[in-house]
């Protein structure tokens, strides 16, 4: 398996062995001085997340190294150790890859994932550290000065000239003034002075005086974001003799650590995990054809299992929402492809104009979804190959948009209020030719 970077060099697109990636990443990523079994497990993290994500497969994005300019460090043989006695292995939650965060030092505890990124993930859990202690990146510190900081987080300070009293508490606080604005008293550190007193200590002009800070410290414990796997923490725990199986089970929560077959070219989405959605069911018929009095309800469900058979074949899991000519909720469908986590989720409709000559198949993503955007377009182009007419890809504020915690397409596959078009619909070779084209967008997103 192969992996796309950018060589800065060259200029151009290239590719390099997955297990070859994953050891000149890993000599960047840690200090490589690390006890072999810290290296094992910083070495299966980046496995792990070369293998989740599609952009390290050939999606949208591709990794940007200049490999010309990577040196291997002098403890080229522990790299080379610990990627190989780790070959293969990756971290699964439910069966597949996570995301797996990492970091240089937490500084006492990991993070939970909705506090960073906005959402709970089941893994991504807070845990107690103090196995980091004695790392050298435990306590930081950054002094700013007042402009350095109006700039940088683009807000306004009290210029010095308006009347103020700063206080900075702990450090100078309880200042009293008169009504000309002398200091009666002010507290610096533990100590209470009076004005004339501070006035004589400092030399200070006169006790009308204001405070006001030229710099600002920032004391900072722990080195990065705090989520996942702590470097420095994992790195104490080898040297008490935890493995990396250990040590990454004790910072990602619930997971397993695995041999996880790879993508192939007979499987080339191997892993990846599509939800699919055959819109209505039951006594919710959706739309009627107009001349062949076709059901919505039939259509999507036969269109679902057409695609679903062919990604298997791709090596993808897939699950639909319905298996059977049943009603089922739009909530329990969201629930269950959350339940489920896939990297995509696809919803199946189609559309109704009265009186009304539309026709073609129209795509839809939830606004700024880049990844559903990506995927649609390729979808669309294939469906334009395979002479199919198409109503482009807009955005849209659909229902199940907002409730799927996944990248999510909603397609409407043709008017039924069209005859020319239920015709078609009606041909199961039709219906194949969308699916292949659908089939040939998930190809192209996860591996070309």
């Amino acid at each position: 398996m192969n992996i796309k970077y950018f060589d800065n060099i060259k200029k151009r697109e290239m590719e390099m062995p997955l297990e070859k990636m994953v050891k000149l990443l890993l000599a960047l990523e840690i200090d490589n001085s690390f006890h072999i079994e810290t290296l094992k497990a910083q070495a299966i993290i980046i496995r792990t997340n070369l293998l989740r994500m599609p952009k390290f497969l050939g999606g949208k994005e591709i990794i940007n190294l200049n490999i010309n300019s990577l040196e291997f460090c002098k403890n080229e043989n522990k790299i080379h150790k610990a990627c190989e006695e780790t070959k293969g292995i990756v971290i699964l939650f439910e069966g597949k890859p996570i995301d797996a965060k990492y970091h240089i030092c937490c500084g006492g505890s990991t993070e939970n994932a909705e506090n960073v990124l906005g959402n709970p993930i089941s893994y991504l859990r807070r845990v107690l550290c103090n196995h980091c202690e004695d790392s050298p990146y435990l306590n930081g510190e950054k002094i700013f000065t007042i402009k350095e900081l109006e700039e940088k987080l683009k807000t306004k300070f009290h210029k010095i000239e308006e009347d103020i009293g700063t206080e900075v508490l702990d450090i100078i606080d309880n200042i009293k003034r008169d009504k000309q604005g002398r200091v009666i008293s002010i507290k610096i550190g533990n100590r209470n002075f009076k004005g004339y007193e501070l006035m004589e200590s400092l030399d200070l002009n006169s006790t009308r005086f204001k405070i006001y800070p030229e710099n600002i410290k920032f004391i900072s414990k722990g080195y990065g974001h705090g989520l996942g796997f702590c470097q420095y923490g994992g790195e104490n725990m080898a040297q008490l003799g935890k493995n990396y199986e250990e040590i990454l089970k004790y910072y990602y929560t619930g997971v397993e650590v695995k041999e996880f077959p790879l993508p192939c070219i007979k499987k080339p989405i191997y892993g990846k995990v599509i939800v699919i959605d055959p819109g209505h069911g039951g006594e919710d018929k959706g739309h009627k054809g107009v001349s062949l009095g076709l059901e919505e309800k039939n259509l999507t469900m036969k269109l679902a299992q057409i695609l679903k058979s062919k990604l298997k074949d791709k090596g993808a899991i897939v699950y639909l929402t319905r298996e059977k000519d049943e009603n089922i909720l739009i909530a329990n469908r969201i629930e269950k492809a959350n339940e489920i986590q896939p990297n995509f989720f696809l919803s199946i409709h189609l559309d109704y104009y009265p009186n009304s000559t539309k026709k073609g198949l129209e795509i839809f993503y939830f606004k700024e979804d880049r990844e559903a955007k990506a995927l649609g377009n390729l979808i669309l182009k294939n469906l334009k190959e395979n002479l199919i007419p198409t109503r482009g890809i807009k955005e849209g504020n659909f229902y199940v948009f907002r409730g799927v915690k996944a990248s999510s397409l909603l397609m409407e596959i043709g008017y039924l209020s069209n005859i020319e078009e239920e015709i078609k619909l009606s041909q199961e070779k039709y219906l194949i030719k969308i699916a292949n084209s659908i089939e040939k967008g998930f190809l192209e997103y996860f591996v070309n």
